[in-house]
């Protein structure tokens, strides 16, 4: 018979919750290891859909602190956000490995807005 599951599935979804989507510190909030939240989100899709919902949030939040840093006219974000979410416009790093140790590094940026003028996002 298998043994009665210490912990319900409402419970590791409510330390997942406390904790933002991470796994270590519900773990440490409910006495167990991180195996087990992990585990818990593998068996219930109520867990992993808090899990998940948690993770959303913070990468929402994120992408708005980006974004206000691209305002800001920020070079490293900026950079970052061509490198990722612009690199289907022809914003990407290059490597190119011939076999030797020569490695070229192409990388095409965007002239920076004058400093009196915002940097405003392209109109739609």
């Amino acid at each position: 018979m298998a043994a009665r599951e210490r912990y319900t599935a409402q419970e590791v979804a409510a330390a997942l919750h406390a904790t933002k989507g991470t796994a270590y510190l519900a773990a440490k909030q409910l006495g167990c290891t991180h195996d087990t939240v992990l585990n818990y989100c593998k068996r219930y899709p109520s867990v992993q859909a808090a899990n998940d919902a948690e993770r959303g949030v913070m990468v929402d939040e994120a992408e708005l602190r980006l974004w206000a840093a691209v305002q800001a006219g920020q070079p490293w974000a900026i950079a970052f956000t061509l490198r990722t979410l612009g690199r289907h416009r022809g914003y990407v790093e290059h490597v190119e490995n011939s076999g030797t140790v020569a490695v070229v590094l192409s990388v095409r940026y965007a002239e920076p807005p004058p400093e009196d003028r915002p940097c405003l996002p392209p109109a739609s």
